[in-house]
């Protein structure tokens, strides 16, 4: 009887998958894109992002990418500021996190391993942020921000 449950479960799982994996083949998820420039002293560059703005963005993040440019990012934007957690499941590429208040300031810069088997690290500053900006891996660091920075962003039309 456990075994008949057993593949029972396996069936509706692998049905529920195939769905979802199916749903984003014919209905891909399109983030909104814009450009991001960040700043300290004398310095400042500006690249294109994705904008993840909604739960279902937010949720998705760069999962399931294979790369991204070295010069790119994601700005995730939260409606209030808050303590929130990052994770990297079903994300390939290593990962800057840039925890940003609602003054648009760096209050935090971690760096994020891949994790594609549970249990991932949860990455996470016990500081509320408004927003957060996801790059490559050494992007703060190849081009010298550290906390403090500022960001200003715009959303593409």
């Amino acid at each position: 009887m456990i075994d008949l449950k057993e593949h029972i479960f396996v069936f509706f799982t692998i049905i529920l998958f195939s769905q979802i994996i199916i749903s984003q083949i014919i209905n891909p998820v399109v983030f909104p894109k814009g450009e991001l420039t960040l700043y300290q002293d004398d310095k400042y560059i500006t690249i294109p992002i994705e904008i993840a703005d909604t739960e279902e963005l937010r949720s998705l993040g760069l999962m399931y990418r294979e790369d991204i440019p070295q010069d790119y990012g994601m700005l995730f934007i939260f409606p209030t500021p808050g303590i929130r957690s990052f994770w990297m499941k079903n994300t390939y590429i290593p990962l800057d996190i840039a925890f940003i208040d609602s003054e648009e300031r760096i209050i935090d810069i971690l760096t994020m391993e891949p994790c594609i088997n549970d249990p991932c690290p949860i990455y996470m500053i016990y500081k509320p942020f408004k927003y957060a900006l996801e790059v490559k891996s050494g992007f703060f660091e190849k081009h010298g921000f550290t906390k403090g920075a500022k960001i200003t962003w715009m959303k593409s039309e």
